[in-house]
């Protein structure tokens, strides 16, 4: 290999010896098991190690095992010689200088490694002393009265077993074939190679055990025959490490946030085995996120107690007090609503949207007239998809249990399979195949709305009150050309939706949503008392503010904002121009319900940044009510057969007692530094 491949090593600082590396940016004390940030340097860990006052920088007879500081044995200074080698004082080599002086202090002899000096793999085992290029006196290091901040520290949950991941198995790259000298070698770290593989598992939720099957060995061999892959054990340590990692960072980020809202599911498996999901939903900036704190398996004889022991330890562990959490969304479920109850109140629960579009369209097909004819599709599609002879282009699709849409999309490809292959004999009839066009005529309002709420994993809870209104509306629409049976159809479809429509107006948490999105502020609410009553309590919550002469949004004197300032002025001037040169608090809410329509595919903290210099009371409760979901879980997860394969396969995780490769999954791809 050309001598320009191989790059000069450069010595570690004492310092290193008390500290294990964890990223570019980070490292554990050994000792206390505290993550400093190093910042590229070693200054921090320098300061941190002053305190731990018995820790003497400068005394090479020292050793740090799992925790304890302690003398180094005599015993340990002696090597095992593989290669012997002397070394001649009058070298001027830096590097055979310090490896001379090792060899000094151990009799004259130090052990080499057929690629140069290591070290045994016995645990106590103390390397060649580390030497720096810049020192520090004893002195300047006993005299300097500088300390670490807090903001050098980050909290770090206790490992609960050591590991060194240096001890794996990984061969490095060997020497590859080069098309010319100035080619480089891309080589990749171990714990870059760890953080690939941790990265391919948890985004895509796959078993550990995937990496120990022999088609993932076989690309593996291909693509980089010199590496050897970690073991199963081996990842589990690293991403497990890698999660207490994550949650430290998640708890601090939810420490700098005033307000998060939780929403939580609970699944269960054909085998009577279930879980309990919990995220949480807040604003980071402009950004809207959404984390898994927790998934875990439940007991068999279950209760809404259980729940609430769940929630409170989940809480506990992320330090999140329970004034900041605005609401819980869940789905339709009596323990899930009790718990919610007991943890914090009624007035806290949402229920899931996703969940209600279901129970309405579950219902639809469970009529007489639309049950029977989704039966003989069925027949039908399970007939065709056992034989071979089928030729259609049109791959015809099996319903699957507890998804309705599912069942709309199997009808839809029969209808338009029949249409195409007229010459098949056809299991309907022309009455029925009429009927069975006018039924997804009139479904086809309610799928798209599902599809809607699918594009994103958790639709925004403002959108709820507007389509399900403007779904009742268009089903109120008189079609002339529907038959008697569609006819019916539209208003079952309509009352069931009212149904819940009223449910949904008296929630407060829905309601505020949408009131305070700017693009739904003028939704036509079924209860004009309800909306006095909104109207009410915002004027209240305003005038407590005014009393009580908070600010209602902070003034950052560091940095000056010309286009804020700008919108502040432009406003005040307009307020003068059109004759109000007093300040009302009924303006601020008057004005901003008076308003035209926005955008409907804005975003509403995009909104609201136009619309804050004229309405900050407005804006500050807005922000208390914009993360909440619709959802409890990913609209997907609940209407699509996919989705359903997807909740299955969390379930054959958790027997595995995959938790952390779930919560990593969650984690987004600039935390994972690949």
């Amino acid at each position: 290999m050309p001598k320009s491949c191989f790059k000069p090593i450069m010595s570690r600082s004492k310092i290193w010896k008390y500290y294990d590396k964890l990223d570019r940016n980070s490292a554990q004390c050994q000792l206390c098991e505290k993550v400093i940030k190093t910042c590229g340097n070693t200054s921090n860990l320098m300061k941190h190690m002053k305190t731990h006052p018995k820790v003497d920088l400068f005394d090479d007879e020292t050793v740090v095992v799992r925790g304890i500081y302690k003398r180094r044995e005599q015993d340990d200074l002696k090597r095992r010689m593989r290669t012997v080698m002397p070394f001649k004082e009058e070298s001027t080599d830096f590097h055979s200088e310090l490896l001379f002086k090792a060899a000094k202090e151990s009799g004259g002899f130090i052990e080499l490694q057929p690629h140069g000096p290591g070290k045994n793999n016995s645990e106590d085992h103390i390397a060649v002393q580390s030497v720096g290029y810049a020192w520090v006196s004893p002195d300047a290091a006993i005299s300097g009265t500088e300390t670490v901040s807090a903001d050098d520290i980050i909290e770090f949950e206790p490992k609960n077993e050591q590991e060194d991941l240096a001890k794996s198995s990984f061969q490095q790259i060997q020497d590859l074939p080069l098309q010319g000298d100035d080619l480089e070698i891309p080589v990749l770290s171990r714990r870059s190679f760890y953080q690939e593989m941790a990265f391919f598992v948890c985004r895509d939720r796959q078993p550990l055990q995937i990496i120990q099957g022999e088609g993932f060995q076989h690309l593996l061999k291909v693509l980089c025959p010199t590496y050897k892959p970690p073991s199963v054990a081996e990842l589990e340590r690293f991403i497990c490490r890698e999660a207490q990692l994550q949650r430290t960072k998640l708890r601090q980020q939810l420490a700098t946030v005033t307000t998060l809202s939780l929403s939580c599911s609970m699944h269960t498996k054909a085998e009577g085995q279930s879980w309990f999901e919990l995220v949480a939903h807040f604003h980071d900036g402009r950004h809207l996120i959404s984390r898994t704190l927790s998934v875990q398996t439940l007991p068999e004889s279950l209760t809404s107690g259980h729940l609430v022991d769940c929630m409170e330890r989940v809480c506990q562990r992320f330090d999140i007090n329970k004034s900041k959490i605005t609401c819980v969304t869940t789905r339709s479920n009596r323990l899930l609503e009790n718990a919610v109850t007991t943890f914090l109140s009624a007035q806290h629960y949402v229920p899931c949207f996703a969940d209600q579009l279901n129970s309405v369209l579950e219902a639809v097909l469970q009529r007489p007239e639309i049950h029977g004819l989704c039966e003989k599709i069925r027949t039908y599609v399970e007939a065709n998809r056992q034989s071979e002879e089928l030729s259609s282009q049109i791959k015809l699709q099996l319903d699957t249990m507890q998804r309705p849409l599912s069942t709309y999309d199997m009808v839809d490809q029969y209808l338009k399979h029949s249409s195409v292959h007229v010459e098949e004999p056809p299991p309907l009839s022309p009455e029925e195949m009429d009927l069975g066009q006018q039924f997804l005529d009139v479904l086809r309002l309610m799928t798209s709305s599902m599809r809607e709420l699918s594009r994103t994993p958790y639709p925004a809870a403002s959108k709820a009150l507007p389509m399900a209104h403007t779904l009742i509306n268009e089903l109120k629409q008189e079609k002339s050309s529907a038959n008697k049976v569609a006819q019916e159809l539209r208003l079952f479809m309509g009352q069931q939706l009212e149904e819940h429509f009223e449910g949904m107006e008296r929630n407060l948490n829905l309601a505020m949503s949408s009131l305070l999105d700017p693009r739904f502020r003028n939704i036509p609410f079924q209860s004009g008392a309800l909306v006095a009553k909104y109207m009410t309590q915002l004027y209240d919550m305003m005038q407590t503010h005014v009393d009580s002469g908070q600010a209602v949004v902070p003034v950052d004197h560091d940095n000056f904002d010309i286009w804020a300032a700008f919108k502040t002025f432009s406003h005040e001037k307009q307020r003068l121009i059109n004759g109000n040169n007093v300040a009302d608090a009924d303006d601020e809410i008057s004005t901003y319900f008076c308003a035209g329509m926005s955008t409907l595919q804005a975003d509403p903290f995009q909104l609201w940044q136009e619309l804050a210099p004229a309405h900050s009371f407005l804006y500050s409760v807005a922000k208390k009510y914009l993360h909440i979901p619709a959802t409890a879980v990913s609209p997907a997860r609940l209407f699509t057969a996919d989705g359903a394969v997807v909740t299955e396969h969390y379930g054959r995780l958790l027997e595995n007692n995959m938790e952390n490769v779930l919560f990593m999954g969650d984690v987004p791809a600039e935390e994972w530094q690949i």
